[in-house]
């Protein structure tokens, strides 16, 4: 038997501008359960789920540019964030330009 898990949960949003190739840590005041990452910017986005794929950048999702085939340039599935390497997440430019993100995590209860 399969338990199906809906997108429920206390929303968190973090907004960044100007996110570059370089990237940077999304601390998060909670663990998730479910992850929406929307490309606002010019250039893709790359989300990393711990500090190791991160650094080597490997192992990481695509949000692409909004377009006619990605109307809303996002990237959503579920995300359980735990305690150590699991606990934040990481974000960067896919290109050397800068890109505009809004990260919606869900709080995972229980």
């Amino acid at each position: 038997m399969s338990l199906v898990q809906t997108r429920g949960g206390v929303p968190y949003v973090v907004r960044v501008t100007g996110l570059t190739a370089a990237g940077q840590i999304v601390k998060l005041p909670f663990y998730t359960q479910f992850v929406i990452l929307r490309n606002q910017g010019a250039n893709a986005c790359r989300l990393f789920f711990t500090a190791a794929d991160f650094t080597g950048n490997k192992n990481y999702v695509i949000a692409p540019v909004a377009s006619a085939t990605y109307p809303y340039g996002e990237w959503a599935g579920p995300v359980e964030t735990t305690a150590g390497d699991h606990s934040d997440l990481w974000v960067k430019s896919d290109v050397a330009g800068v890109t505009t993100i809004e990260l919606i995590a869900f709080q995972r209860r229980g």
